[in-house]
C-alpha cells in the first residue's frame, strides 16, 4: 500500500468517530476513572502501535455516541479494547455496536 492509500484509509476509519473534542492522533490519552493497570496496558499497546509505524487514536468517541473506544488503529481499522473486569456480556455489547472488528487485550495484575 502506497502512502497516498495509507493516508486514505486512516483518514476513513478516522471519520467513523466523533471530532467535536479533538482526536489526536497517536497521543494517549488517559480516563481518571480506568484502572492503573488497564491505563499501562492501554499505554504498551500504543507503544506497540508506534513502532509498527500505525497512526492511532485513544479514548474515540464513536459518532453515534453509544460508546468509546480504548484504541483505534487507524491503518489496519482495529479497535483495542483493553479488559481489566469486565463481564463477558459487556464485551458481547460492544461487539454488536463497534463499527470495526474488536482485539480485545487482557490487564496484567500488577504485583507489590
Amino acid at each position: 500500500m502506497n502512502d497516498k492509500e495509507r493516508q486514505f484509509r486512516r483518514n476513513n476509519t478516522r471519520r467513523l468517530f466523533r471530532h467535536t473534542s479533538g482526536i489526536h492522533v497517536n497521543c494517549v490519552r488517559i480516563n481518571i476513572g480506568s484502572t492503573q493497570e488497564h491505563e499501562r496496558t492501554k499505554f504498551d499497546v500504543c507503544t506497540g502501535l508506534a513502532h509498527l509505524g500505525h497512526d492511532f487514536i485513544t479514548e474515540a468517541e464513536l459518532e453515534n455516541r453509544t460508546g468509546r473506544c480504548d484504541i483505534v488503529d487507524l491503518d489496519d481499522g482495529i479497535i483495542y479494547e483493553i479488559v481489566h473486569s469486565e463481564k463477558e456480556e459487556s464485551l458481547d455489547m460492544k461487539k454488536g455496536k463497534y463499527p470495526l472488528p474488536i482485539k480485545f487485550i487482557h490487564t496484567a495484575k500488577q504485583i507489590g
